[in-house]
């Protein structure tokens, strides 16, 4: 008899489990993961018109066929420059926050990270203010004008200046941090036995070090090529006439051509898949990596290397240290400190001809009134990412138990990495074709459209921070101990798991604001008439309102500073 009661009491706890776990795993189906590959399903059962509209067109023929070649090939040069660039000044950076105790080390980890809060349309802009302008670097010099011209191209290369430099400054945070992360697995006591032996630091990092690293190098590589193959906001900032993939897919849908658009978003869908999955493939193999002692040099030159090591160890660490703070310094901080220091000047009038009409307060006051579309723009883009924290933090929470708990939850982690890096341009695209009147036809763009776009990528940023805090907290022990003295599910969920994860949870959540709030590129194409703050910054710059936009710039980056202190003082 009491054998029977207590199947029957643990019936419903099975039950409820059972219906936990499969509504999790719905709504991650519907609200993530299906918003990620539809465009690909609606280019596939829309190929016959696609085809006719893109390499059979009876007015143009193959035009976008063409024009879709040359902005991937420009695409995929530029991304692989700024990879090569971030892995040649990233991995020292990496390597000096993991390895070295200095003064400032926290401010300079906080510098780092500074641009993954900072809204990318107001990064481009303070970019495009710094190098551009007289009130950046050229007036600072002296010159009576911009440092650079906007279309100046990088020789050999032909890339635009500006983008590559946009984009160093929001790539490098991936290899840095992902680097960084690898080495601190590292036991130092490799590198102590490497150094006794007789070893300039030089030859342990690249004997040592570099080898057990290069997992995290790699998996960094691709999150910073594949973020920067689809950055939007801080592109559109700064491209002049030139023209991204991602860029391309925003113009295209603002000019109706949804086939072109459509078909070059699901060609990079298709590459973050081709990206993600065979990394995470890797690090979980055994066998990963195990050709790097193919690369091992011929022994005359090995001495000659070591030689060289030995002589000039301590000069080029010194310059490796002087070179990787300076990039950063250039790329983030300068651009930073130009935008909050423009605004004095410009504030009752433009400083260099004396108008009122080139002052902030006439162009958010006076007759362009962009006071009233910023006020209205700021409710917009506060609404937008509180409503999609808070679903995602309703839907990260079980998933990241999920995760833990259950044999597949390995699949659905690295699924979950794809939305990170899926181009925003294209998964506002999937969203709007899904949601929308040429899919399922339940939302039209707006609000609550922007809102399920931010979701997507929005539920990946909390459940990882969410995941740490269960993997550090020794959560399995304390639960199985409450369920030993019989404690139900529901009692162990509130008195246990989420206290101790909780942490985790807050500073994802705030993570995940400040990645909606500064949102572009997706925002764009799903908005309709809600305008965020982001969006708006990128329209002042198109109109040539620069002291309206300097403002907002200002606006978004002190919210981005405060947010990262809250995410610091959480993390704490």
């Amino acid at each position: 008899m009491e054998t029977w009661l207590t199947v029957v009491k643990a019936e419903p706890r099975r039950w409820l489990n059972s219906l936990a776990l499969y509504s999790s795993l719905t709504a991650f189906m519907f609200l993530v993961l299906l918003p990620t590959i539809f465009l690909i399903s609606f280019t596939f059962t829309r190929w016959n018109e696609i085809y006719m509209e893109i390499f059979a067109n009876p007015l143009i023929g193959n035009e976008h066929w063409i024009q879709i070649q040359k902005v991937l090939l420009f695409s995929f040069k530029l991304s692989a420059l700024t990879v090569l660039f971030d892995l040649i000044f990233g991995i020292p950076l990496a390597y000096t926050l993991s390895r070295k105790r200095f003064a400032g080390k926290s401010l300079l980890e906080d510098v780092v990270t500074l641009p993954l809060v900072i809204p990318t349309s107001g990064f481009g802009f303070a970019t495009l203010i710094t190098w551009t302008t007289v009130a950046g670097l050229g007036g600072f010099l002296g010159l009576g004008s911009g440092l650079i011209h906007l279309g100046f191209m990088i020789p050999v290369v032909k890339i635009p200046f500006l983008m590559f430099m946009v984009h160093i400054g929001l790539t490098l945070p991936y290899v840095v941090l992902t680097v960084k992360a690898k080495m601190e697995e590292v036991n130092p006591v490799y590198e102590t036995a490497s150094r006794t032996l007789g070893a300039p630091s030089y030859t342990t990092f690249r004997k040592v070090l570099l080898p057990l690293a290069l997992p995290g190098i790699f998996s960094g590589s691709v999150l910073a090529f594949a973020r920067s193959l689809g950055e939007t906001g801080a592109t559109m900032v700064v491209s002049g006439i030139y023209s991204t993939a991602s860029i391309a897919i925003v113009r295209w849908v603002f000019e109706f051509k949804f086939a072109a658009a459509s078909f070059l978003g699901c060609l990079l869908i298709l590459v973050a898949w081709a990206l993600i999955l065979p990394v995470e493939l890797l690090m979980g193999s055994r066998l990963r990596f195990r050709g790097f002692k193919e690369l091992e040099l011929g022994s005359g030159i090995r001495r000659v290397v070591f030689r060289l090591e030995r002589t000039f160890s301590k000069k080029l660490s010194v310059v490796k240290d002087v070179a990787s703070l300076s990039i950063l310094v250039i790329t983030v901080i300068i651009p930073v400190l130009v935008v909050l220091n423009s605004i004095i000047p410009y504030w009752s009038r433009d400083p260099y001809t004396g108008k009122a009409a080139g002052g902030i307060l006439y162009q958010l006051f006076g007759p362009p009134n962009y006071f009233k579309s910023l006020v209205r723009a700021t409710v917009t883009s506060f609404t937008v990412a509180s409503t999609a924290t808070y679903i995602s933090v309703c839907l990260a929470i079980p998933l990241a138990f999920i995760i833990k708990k259950h044999r597949f939850g390995g699949l659905i982690r690295s699924i979950l990495k794809i939305p990170l890096i899926v181009p925003t341009s294209a998964l506002g695209l999937s969203v709007l074709l899904l949601w929308g009147p040429s899919g399922l036809n339940l939302l039209n763009p707006g609000v609550w459209l922007t809102i399920l776009t931010h979701v997507v990528f929005s539920v990946p940023v909390i459940v990882e921070p969410t995941i740490a805090a269960y993997e550090g907290s020794q959560i399995a022990l304390f639960e199985e101990s409450a369920r030993t003295l019989g404690a139900t599910s529901y009692d162990v969920a509130e008195t246990i798991s989420l206290p101790l994860v909780k942490r985790g949870v807050l500073a994802g959540a705030v993570l995940s604001f400040t990645h909606s709030l500064g949102e572009t590129g997706a925002t764009f194409i799903v908005m309709g008439k809600d305008i965020t703050v982001p969006t708006l910054v990128v329209n002042m710059v198109e109109a040539l309102a620069i002291p309206a936009a300097l403002f907002s710039s200002a606006y978004l980056i002190g919210v981005s500073l405060v947010l990262l202190v809250v995410f610091k003082w959480i993390s704490k």
